[in-house]
C-alpha cells in the first residue's frame, strides 16, 4: 500500500488505485481548471496534481449508451491507459469524456483517439514522458 502523494510502487501495468480520480471533487477540480484536448470520440481535461504521476478519471454520460456500453467504453480505456501509461506526461490529473460519437467506435478507432489525446497531452506538458525532464 502506498501513502498518498507518492507514485505506486510497481510501474508495470497494474491500474492501482493511486493512479485513478475517485472523488467527485478532485473530477471537478479538473474539469474546472483544466485545459481541453480533444481527438474524434474523446475529450481529455488535464490539470498539474504536483504528484510524481499521473491519475485517470473516466466519464462515460448515458446520453453514450446504456450501461453495458458505457462500461466497454470504460473498460477500453482502461486497458489503454494501462499499456501506455509510459508515453503520458507526469504530474497530470487527466479526465477522458467519451463523447456520444464514441458508443459504436472499434478498439482500434478508441485506440487511435487514444493516442491523440496522448500526442496532444505531450505537446500541452513541459514534462517529458515518464518523468523525465526536457
Amino acid at each position: 500500500m502506498t501513502a498518498r502523494g507518492e507514485a505506486p510502487a510497481r510501474q508495470g501495468e497494474a491500474f492501482p488505485k493511486a493512479l485513478r480520480l475517485l472523488r467527485r471533487h478532485e473530477f471537478l477540480q479538473v474539469q474546472e481548471g483544466g485545459q481541453k484536448v480533444s481527438a474524434d470520440c474523446l475529450l481529455a481535461l488535464s490539470k498539474r496534481n504536483g504528484r510524481a504521476y499521473t491519475r485517470l478519471g473516466l466519464t462515460v454520460s448515458s446520453k453514450v449508451g446504456n450501461a453495458v456500453v458505457r462500461v466497454r467504453l470504460r473498460r477500453l480505456l482502461r486497458e489503454l491507459f494501462r499499456k501506455r501509461r509510459a508515453q503520458w506526461p507526469t504530474g497530470l490529473d487527466v479526465v477522458l469524456v467519451v463523447r456520444s460519437s464514441g458508443k459504436d467506435v472499434s478498439f482500434a478507432e478508441m485506440a487511435r483517439a487514444f493516442d491523440g489525446v496522448t500526442r496532444k497531452l505531450q505537446r500541452l506538458s513541459p514534462a517529458a514522458p515518464g518523468g523525465a525532464s526536457s
